[in-house]
């Protein structure tokens, strides 16, 4: 028994000394884990608060997505209806011109619900409009008109925007006419015409097939076009458009005030037919600060000549070719030549001056009287010339008899100089006319030259009364070279005698010049010696201006009746050509726009000749944006600019107050 105990003990004491062997190797008992309560429940729990935290932030953004949404479809709402309201005053402007004040604002619409595109109100939003012109009551650069809507929503919430509307000016057309007819005849586009910008008629537009034509820009008219084969449309064209009225006299009532306020308002001496003009205005660009050129800001000018009972003088017409017509002599005692008309080549001093300088041949070109053949002889020169009357190329004819009998009691070199004519032989008075003259003050950058006194200023610097108007009570021939921006309206009739330009070619895009031109009657082109090919022996024609086309700058309209060329179907016919084609009098090169009430006609095209002109008309973007001062409107009104407006301290008065420039 006792062998078994000690056994026992010795196998107890084998393990205790094995374990303590394994301990001092650094080897660990493999230990085995055993299940233990509430574990699996700890899990759950963090399962189940992880996933309720993760429920609960779906919960939350959900939420918050739709309270954005709900905020961006009422943001959506108030904008919805503030440009629908907008919409609105812009379409009562159009269709009422009489809905906007003269002055501060009116209101059109207050507290009203604005009906969406599907039929249905937008709910909970109420909209205030109003009204009112936000520009210079004059209207000298352009008419303005603000709409200004307020979009409210049942907690307070605001929206305000305002929509400035530009009146759309008439000068913004290439082409306007209210009839298309004369005589109860259609007159046609042909002969190849081309028209740039836009072309707009209330009557039918009829096209020719004889050369057809083409239409640069949009075509619109309130009935229909005919001949629409025969034209090409690069723009398209629309019919049967709502009309656009002419505007009338009553609507020119200003004018004669912003005339009288830079001395710019003449009284001519008749206000009959353009065959009897009596008055003329020259437009003059002066270098008056030495750089070679002369289009600065103040560089522009204008001189007004009237004729005593002459017209035909005047206007230089063929019928007084003797007083307006000569040539070129080098008789004077500088290098330049000298003008002298036909009438003194009967003169005793102008046969001295060419024996003086023993002019070859000089016994043909002197005769007293004067006889056709030396009028040939002096018309077919390369030199000889026309001139409208008072010009100072003319000095020998413009002066009054004593003047001319001082001039002629001198000797040699010193009659020719005092006779001949130049553009610096300036003669302010004469027995067929005088230069009106300028009664404000005088630049002294002018001194020097004999007409100073007789330049009336175009720029407020020297004229602060210049509102950039000149009126004329009775009618008017105009031409020459415009630096400034002026509209000239006359009561009577208006005619170009000679090319009317700017000093800047409007073609170069700069908008530096600008002239509307506005007769209560007719606006023609003159059939005189400078402009139309003249017979100066059988069947050989030939002009006397130098030029071979007449090229017109400016916006042109004629309220009672046309714009027209006189006697377009009489003289030359295949004198002329433009682009190639036979033609009396060649091309119209017209650079702005034309507003009539009734078509003119510039011009009669055949298969193989034609009278008159052909048409080459030009739109000037410049009008459209940057109008000649006070012209008229059509009362139709176009978006400018569009703003919002911080709702906090938004006040309509003010608002309407601070948009008013003083005048």
């Amino acid at each position: 028994m006792r062998y078994y105990i000690l056994k026992a003990r010795r196998a107890r004491l084998a393990r205790r000394i094995e374990r303590i062997e394994r301990i001092g190797r650094m080897e660990r008992p493999i230990i085995r884990l055993q299940n233990r309560a509430g574990s699996a429940l700890l899990l759950a729990l963090i399962l189940t608060i992880s996933i309720a935290g993760l429920a609960t932030s779906a919960i939350y953004l959900s939420g918050n997505s739709s309270i954005l949404a709900t905020s961006f479809e009422q943001e959506r709402d108030l904008k919805y209806a503030a440009e629908a309201a907008l919409a609105i005053g812009k379409s009562r402007l159009n269709s009422d011109p009489m809905a906007l004040p003269l002055d501060g604002y009116a209101t059109i619409l207050e507290g009203e619900t604005i009906v969406g595109a599907d039929g249905k109100p937008v709910d909970g939003i109420s909209v205030n409009l109003h009204i009112g012109p936000t520009s210079s009551s004059t209207g000298q650069f352009g008419r303005f008109a603000s709409v200004v809507a307020e979009a409210v929503d049942t907690r307070g919430s605001k929206f305000v925007r305002r929509l400035e509307l530009a009146q759309e000016s008439f000068a913004k057309f290439a082409y306007w006419t209210d009839v298309e007819t004369n005589m109860n005849q259609p007159i046609l586009f042909g002969g190849n015409d081309q028209l740039w910008g836009p072309v707009w008629s209330n009557d039918m537009i009829t096209i020719s097939a004889q050369g057809g034509a083409t239409f640069h820009s949009q075509v619109g008219t309130a009935k229909t076009v005919t001949g629409v084969e025969y034209g090409q449309f690069l723009a398209g064209f629309e019919e049967n458009l709502k009309p656009i009225r002419m505007p009338d006299n009553s609507s020119l009532v200003h004018l004669p005030g912003y005339a009288s306020s830079g001395k710019f308002k003449f009284v001519a001496p008749n206000s009959d037919s353009t065959k009897k003009i009596l008055m003329r205005i020259e437009f003059v660009n002066i270098d008056l600060n030495g750089d070679g050129k002369s289009d600065g800001f103040d560089e522009g000018f204008f001189r007004v000549y009237t004729a005593t009972s002459d017209p035909q003088w005047l206007r230089s017409d063929w019928s007084s070719r003797d007083l307006n017509c000569g040539a070129f002599y080098n008789i004077g005692s500088g290098n330049s030549p000298k003008f002298v008309p036909i009438a003194e080549h009967s003169k005793q001093w102008f046969k001295d001056a060419l024996a003086r300088i023993s002019f070859p041949n000089r016994t043909r070109f002197y005769a007293n009287p004067i006889t056709d053949s030396l009028r040939v002889r002096i018309l077919e020169r390369a030199d000889a010339r026309c001139y409208l009357g008072g010009d100072p190329h003319l000095k020998a004819v413009s002066l009054t008899s004593t003047a001319y009998a001082a001039a002629t009691s001198l000797a040699g070199v010193a009659v020719a100089d005092e006779l001949g004519g130049s553009p610096s032989a300036f003669n302010a008075s004469g027995p067929r006319g005088q230069w009106v003259k300028w009664t404000g003050s005088v630049d002294p950058r002018l001194a020097g030259r004999p007409d100073r006194e007789y330049l009336f200023p175009l720029h407020r610097s020297q004229n602060p009364g210049a509102k950039g108007v000149i009126q004329v009570d009775g009618s008017v021939a105009v031409s020459g070279n415009l630096r400034g921006r002026v509209t000239l309206y006359a009561t009577g009739h208006i005619v170009f005698p000679d090319d009317l330009k700017y000093s800047i070619d409007p073609a170069t895009g700069k908008c530096y010049d600008i002239l509307g031109v506005i007769s209560a009657h007719d606006i023609a082109v003159a059939n005189n010696s400078i402009q139309a090919p003249q017979a100066y022996y059988p069947n050989t024609f030939k002009k006397f201006g130098g030029k071979s086309d007449v090229f017109l700058h400016g916006i042109m309209m004629a309220l009672n009746t046309s714009f027209f060329v006189e006697d377009f179907g009489e003289g030359a016919t295949v004198a002329s050509e433009c682009g190639g084609r036979p033609i009396g009098r060649g091309c119209l090169y017209l650079t702005g726009g034309l507003i009539q009430r009734a078509r003119g006609a510039v011009g009669r095209v055949g298969d193989t000749y034609g009278f008159g002109f052909i048409k080459r008309y030009s739109y000037d973007r410049c009008a459209m944006y940057d109008p000649p001062p006070y012209f008229p409107t059509t009362g139709r009104y176009n978006e400018n600019r569009y703003y919002e407006i911080d709702p906090m301290n938004y006040e309509v008065g003010k608002l309407f107050s601070s948009l008013r420039p003083k005048e």
